[in-house]
């Protein structure tokens, strides 16, 4: 079961939207959600995660199964690999490479019911597990903090880890205006945390997921800081 995380409140508001919405309007809902996705930058960079390096093609062939009853989809297990496989597919529902109804009719028919039928049975399968994996990894990677004690040990966590990464951080060979953007992102993740900034912290920690996704040989020091949200 989801959390109704306060702010994922829009993006769970346009998947319940959805999976309780009109088979006619299923376009109209899918681009709704995407929108909500585009306008938040941490969904985004959930997402931007998840589909690094994925191939949609290989995935989407792995999931189709045929049986003598027709054709059906199984979603793999993997919350990472789920919202990369639904964003991909809403993604080309909404630009029109691949047709809704149609894919709804092949993989999510069910003999002798409605069309109304197949939009149910398509959110169930895949609006709601993409929104859950959403959910899911969004509360890991962000804990939403309700006591100045907790608030005050993870912020002593990600201190404590930045003098270990700084100590370190002339084995990891980077290149000098690498070194200089890295050590500036590191100070600026300390002081925000000295001073409990928790909007600040989160940014930077967005900042810093893009950037040792760029340099991957650090990309540990990036799972290094995130695990102090554990």
């Amino acid at each position: 079961m989801h959390q109704n995380i306060h702010e994922l409140i829009p993006f769970n508001t346009a998947c319940e939207e959805f999976i309780a919405g009109k088979y006619i309007l299923a376009d109209m809902k899918i681009a709704s959600i995407l929108r909500i996705i585009a306008n938040d930058e941490k969904i985004k960079n959930i997402i931007s995660s998840a589909i690094e390096d994925y191939d949609f093609a290989k995935a989407f062939e792995n999931a189709s199964k045929e049986y003598d009853t027709g054709f059906k989809l199984v979603l793999p297990t993997n919350e990472n690999e789920i919202i990369a496989f639904v964003y991909n597919l809403l993604y080309r529902f909404n630009s029109k490479m691949l047709d809704f109804y149609d894919f709804i009719a092949r993989y999510y028919k069910v003999e002798g019911e409605a069309s109304g039928k197949e939009f149910y049975n398509f959110a169930n399968a895949i609006i709601i597990p993409f929104r859950d994996a959403i959910n899911d990894i969004y509360s890991k990677r962000h804990v939403i903090v309700d006591t100045d004690d907790y608030q005050t040990n993870y912020y002593n966590k990600i201190m404590s880890t930045i003098r270990v990464i700084a100590n370190d951080i002339d084995n990891l060979k980077l290149k000098m205006n690498e070194k200089e953007e890295f050590t500036m992102l590191l100070n600026s993740l300390y002081l925000a945390s000295e001073k409990n900034d928790k909007k600040l912290v989160y940014s930077l920690m967005i900042a810093l997921d893009y950037f040792t996704r760029v340099n991957k040989k650090i990309r540990t020091t990036y799972l290094a800081l995130e695990e102090c949200f554990s």
